[in-house]
């Protein structure tokens, strides 16, 4: 097998600084020239690719723009769907380039054997050569379990996967795609005639799909070493050091460490190592520093202390009303 890696991920213009954080931390493990970046979008602006390729350059690595369009996509489907791109689910958090995946096998090169799909919200944290390499054993994805949604079904996903035998739910932001026979099974049309039967009714929209269609084809990776999730890391594997050590791809699914949240911990200072090394550093930090400038949560959480204070001293005083008026009878 040909030994250069291909990787894809999927961006919007508003992501592009955390794309450029994630692309750092990638090629920061890989030798030169060992990488093919393919980076799907639609609406970059000529600066932000002028960015990223710098970067690629100045790694040694290639970077490919595809420009995608989910409504040529859709029409391309035929009468049978005539759904626009705002019939997919879309929500603040998720946009409608997690449905880029969908279209990995038309978008890639034929000749692309296997493609590793990253999310940009996760850090590569070490050499992906023997995850990439790995033998797939027939399977059409490698990819590891999601900790937050298994044993966690919403009714729709319940409904989902209903006449699905011991469902054993993966997460998408790290996919080792099999190109080579997924191609000849499935296209764009086989993901959208899932969303379409169900209605559009889906918790997690390409995840869902991508777990219904390759239920029981899927190669299971070690998730405390790829796609490891930092709040389960935090929690369960000894945070910071332990993490910085052993973890290969970490995720920073649900809260993000450029979002001033309230809510911060030792895992994400791995993200902030790799930031630090880009031109988008300090503006990053500036943003997270006054967004919790900004933040009046504390002033109302006083505010309540204040309040429950004065109503506890009023309980107080009501009570001792009673007992004494209980004495008295």
């Amino acid at each position: 097998m040909n030994q250069r890696m291909y990787i894809a991920i999927a961006i919007n213009d508003r992501y592009t600084p955390y794309a450029y954080v994630m692309l750092t931390s990638l090629f920061a493990h890989h030798a030169k020239g060992s990488l093919a970046v393919y980076i799907l979008q639609s609406d970059l602006t000529e600066e932000s690719k002028r960015l990223l390729c710098a970067l690629g350059e100045s790694y040694g690595q290639e970077i490919v723009f595809v420009t995608v369009s989910l409504e040529r996509a859709l029409a391309g489907l035929g009468e049978a769907a005539q759904e626009t791109a705002d019939a997919l689910p879309t929500t603040e958090s998720w946009s409608k380039e997690m449905y880029y995946r969908l279209l990995l096998g038309e978008l890639l090169p034929q000749e692309t054997a296997r493609a590793l799909y990253l999310d940009v919200d996760t850090i590569v944290n070490g050499s992906l050569t023997e995850f990439y390499l790995q033998d797939m054993e027939g399977m059409e994805l490698a990819a590891a379990d999601d900790p937050m949604v298994q044993g966690n079904f919403s009714q729709e996903q319940q409904e989902l996967f209903l006449n699905k035998e011991d469902v054993r739910y993966f997460n998408s932001g790290v996919l080792l795609y099999n190109l080579e026979t997924i191609r000849k099974r499935y296209t764009f049309a086989s993901y959208i005639d899932i969303a379409r039967q169900y209605n559009y009714r889906l918790t997690n929209p390409d995840q869902d799909i991508l777990n219904f269609l390759h239920a029981g084809k899927v190669k299971y990776v070690d998730n405390t070493r790829y796609n490891v999730f930092s709040q389960t890391a935090e929690m369960a594997y000894g945070g910071y050091d332990y993490i910085a050590a052993q973890g290969v791809v970490i995720h920073f699914a649900g809260r993000k460490p450029w979002n001033y949240n309230g809510v911060h911990y030792g895992v994400e200072k791995i993200w902030w190592d790799y930031a630090r090394q880009t031109p988008f550093y300090l503006d990053l930090l500036e943003r997270v520093f006054y967004d919790g400038l900004r933040d009046d949560s504390y002033q109302t959480i006083m505010s309540l202390l204040k309040e429950n204070s004065e109503l506890k001293k009023n309980l107080g005083e009501a009570m001792a009303i009673c007992q004494k008026l209980l004495g008295a009878k």
